[in-house]
């Protein structure tokens, strides 16, 4: 029996630095070895591990030979609810569902992007996934630290061409100028210092910019036509170690990414329309992607949808959903955990009616009142000062910190997390069950046997999980097969079963006859990829 320690504590006193994950991981498997192995699906591009936790019974069987759902979090840089959504889910997989476990793997890599994450975390900067800064631009500004407080704000700084005015309500915000607005005027840049600035007005902001929920295979495309895209599909090291370790685990049948946005379960497609998908997938979809809406209280956005009302459908190419869906064959969904507006109280249909510069501007006053009524404010929010920028002169800097602001509020996270929770097990205890039934052995004289089974999937899931995925090679069919024993020998024309796919709730019968000297007459080999391997010896 495992020395049973007490579970370790997720905190929610701030969002978490690399090395705290990485204890928190290793604590949770000093824990539970039973129940969890630390690994890592590669290194990123600074030296940080990608942390796999696989987290299953060990004692039921090899990780691979079971249905798997996998969790990824934080592939965008300020996305840091994700590690915390990703921690609290293998924390509670471990405190209370060993039964689920004994027929399940979790594989949960909180930290997919660890570089831009502790880029966020020590500095407040602001980064999609990674920018390029093996080359610096002229006349590009890159994002530091110049007045020494230990935080990458913003610089407002006075300009008659600048575009935006302060609040007259509140001078704490920058609105937009109109054609009847009193200046000053001001223009608003990251804080940081110019390369090679030649003193005109042709700022550039920080380099080549990558979002790596752009560079998956299906449907990518280059830049600029899809901005952020990499240089070919995969390019960007840390997803080529994503892609591998997918496409290395054929026992994959549902797949949740955290991320953090106006509040949303999100669903494919992520191009294109409802009618590119599968009808009779697109139902099924549709019935799971309620089932976290009833479980988070998110509303349910297919991704091309997930924009304000007065703009065009999305089309992301490159995107995880088509990726999913298209390239994988399976049920895929991404939760947008919700940014600091949310946990004001101003919900993701109101962000997204708010089109007019007076609406958005109105969301603004509530977030800052809001603001201001919390005990740790200035975690939201750095007041403005004075500061003599080396290359811009006078500036101030201050303003909102991207971090907390992009995210929901720690004193919410738990809360949001455990209701994500519920949804992964509600969608996990669907996962194709593929097993062997009904063995019966009977003698049919002179050392002859006949071995009849029922292979049978118990899971509520096909093993080819959606409609599309039977189509693909990467999901495989239910395999059966004999293995003979030393001493003995097939008569059956042949050993092995592919059984195709199987639907939810049926099964099939095989059956084989042998002659043998011996006791053991071999074992039957169960290959059902989403639905599990299985071995089961055979004697007499």
């Amino acid at each position: 029996m495992p020395n049973l320690k007490k579970i370790p504590n997720l905190s929610y006193d701030s969002f978490m630095k690399f090395e705290e994950v990485t204890n928190f991981l290793y604590s949770l498997v000093e824990t539970r070895p039973d129940l969890c192995k630390l690994g890592s699906i590669g290194t990123s591009r600074e030296g940080r591990k990608l942390h796999l936790l696989t987290v299953t019974d060990f004692k039921s069987g090899k990780p691979e030979d079971k249905p798997a759902y996998l969790i990824h979090g934080n592939i965008h840089s300020n996305e840091l609810a994700g590690t915390h959504a990703s921690l609290y889910t293998a924390m509670r997989l471990v405190k209370e569902e060993p039964e689920l476990l004994k027929r399940i793997t979790f594989y949960i890599i909180p930290r997919l992007n660890p570089d831009g994450a502790e880029f966020a975390v020590t500095t407040q900067g602001r980064v999609r996934s990674r920018i390029d800064k093996s080359i610096r631009l002229t006349n590009n500004l890159y994002q530091q630290d110049i007045d020494g407080n230990g935080m990458i704000l913003s610089m407002r700084r006075e300009h008659p061409d600048g575009a935006l005015i302060k609040d007259p309500k509140d001078d704490r915000l920058m609105i937009r100028r109109k054609f009847n607005s009193k200046g000053p005027f001001y223009k608003v840049y990251p804080e940081g210092i110019i390369h090679n600035w030649d003193g005109s007005e042709n700022i550039k902001i920080g380099g080549r910019s990558f979002d790596w929920n752009r560079n998956w295979s299906y449907d990518w495309r280059p830049e600029p036509e899809q901005s952020g895209s990499g240089d070919f599909p995969f390019s960007e090291l840390e997803m080529k170690c994503i892609a591998e370790f997918i496409h290395s685990r054929k026992n994959i049948f549902g797949i949740l990414g955290y991320h953090t946005g106006p509040e949303a379960v999100l669903r494919p497609p992520s191009t294109g329309s409802d009618s590119d998908i599968n009808e009779e997938d697109l139902i099924m979809m549709e019935e799971l992607a309620q089932i976290g809406s009833k479980e988070t209280g998110f509303p349910v956005i297919p991704v091309i949808k997930y924009h304000k009302v007065n703009r065009r459908d999305n089309n992301l190419r490159g995107h995880f959903h088509n990726f999913g869906y298209h390239h994988l064959g399976l049920f895929v969904f991404e939760f947008e955990l919700g940014v600091l507006t949310n946990s004001a109280g101003i919900s993701t249909e109101e962000q997204f009616k708010a089109v007019k510069e007076e609406d958005i501007v109105e969301i603004s006053r509530k977030l800052a009142k809001w603001i201001d009524t919390q005990k740790n404010k200035e975690e939201f929010f750095v007041n403005w000062k004075r500061f003599v920028h080396p290359q811009l002169g006078e500036v101030e800097i201050g303003g909102l910190r991207s971090t907390y602001v992009g995210n929901p509020s720690l004193s919410k996270l738990e809360e949001i997390s455990k209701r994500t929770y519920s949804f992964t097990i509600k969608h996990s205890e669907m996962h194709p069950n593929v097993l062997i039934e009904e063995i019966k052995t009977e003698s049919v004289g002179d050392g002859i046997y006949r071995i009849r089974a029922a292979v049978r999937n118990n899971g509520a899931l096909p093993t080819n999980i959606t409609n599309k995925g039977k189509s693909l090679k990467r999901l495989q069919t239910v395999q059966v097969e004999f293995v003979l024993s030393e001493k003995s020998k097939l008569l059956s024309l042949t050993s092995f079963y592919d059984l195709g796919h199987l639907p939810g709730i049926s099964g099939n019968k095989v059956e084989w006859f042998v002659s043998s000297k011996g006791k053991r007459l071999g074992s039957i080999l169960l290959k059902a990829g989403t639905g599990g391997n299985q071995k089961y010896e055979i004697t007499v």
